[in-house]
């Protein structure tokens, strides 16, 4: 009687962690409909406080990384929440028709470019070009950073100590701003140690095309 308890014990165990397995590996999402959200504001400060992203859809890009979307009031809203944060920065490159890609750039400042100029040479960043969009830069106690710099740490080191607190980055994007109730999206996330290998949602996009891009229906 104890060995069948025993026996049956373990077969839910097993039954339980193969359910957890076969759920992790789904396959995320290709498409998705954004959702309208509830109306409450979001305030794009980086720290995704109580209630402002209860109203939106959620898509774990892995286990510390996800991705929050919703709209409302002609705005598109997005977040990417890191379990934890560290000093991370975004490219957000978003194709309204399959070919033009637009580049909104986050980190210690905000940027914008159209990539793929005459020559085929993407032209540099306009650094604070924020029209119709915005999102939170990411900053640090400069003086904090300066102290740690004297008593020997590098710059890198200094500024992930002095960074203040972030839970992630909150996109605020005007959806006329392309003018499409479709957009093709896809999200580099350099950060520490490996700085040369971002993460990159959909996971194997490039953007040499826009194949396999997440596609957001907004209508």
């Amino acid at each position: 009687m104890i060995r069948s308890k025993a026996s049956l014990t373990v077969l839910i165990m097993a039954g339980l962690f193969l359910a957890s397995v076969i759920l992790f590996g789904q396959a995320l999402p290709t498409t998705v409909r954004v959702p309208e959200g509830n109306g409450r504001p979001i305030l794009t400060d980086g720290i995704f406080s109580p209630g402002e992203w209860d109203d939106a859809m959620k898509i774990q890009i892995r286990p510390d990384l996800q991705l929050l979307l919703k709209k409302n009031g002609g705005f598109v809203f997005l977040g990417l929440k890191y379990s934890p944060f560290t000093l991370s920065i975004v490219d957000l490159f978003i194709s309204p028709d399959g070919k033009t890609i637009r580049q909104l750039h986050v980190s210690a400042q905000l940027g914008e470019r159209l990539r793929g100029g005459a020559a085929g040479e993407d032209p540099p960043f306009i650094w604070g070009d924020t029209a119709d969009w915005y999102a939170n830069e990411i900053r640090w106690d400069a003086g904090k950073v300066q102290a740690l710099t004297k008593e020997g740490k590098d710059a890198g080191e200094a500024q992930q100590a002095a960074v203040y607190r972030y839970d992630g980055f909150e996109f605020q994007i005007r959806q006329s701003k392309f003018d499409t109730d479709e957009w093709l999206i896809r999200i580099e996330s350099p950060m520490p140690p490996d700085w040369s290998k971002p993460v990159v949602f959909p996971e194997g996009t490039s953007l040499a095309s826009t194949k396999d891009w997440l596609k957001l229906v907004l209508k």
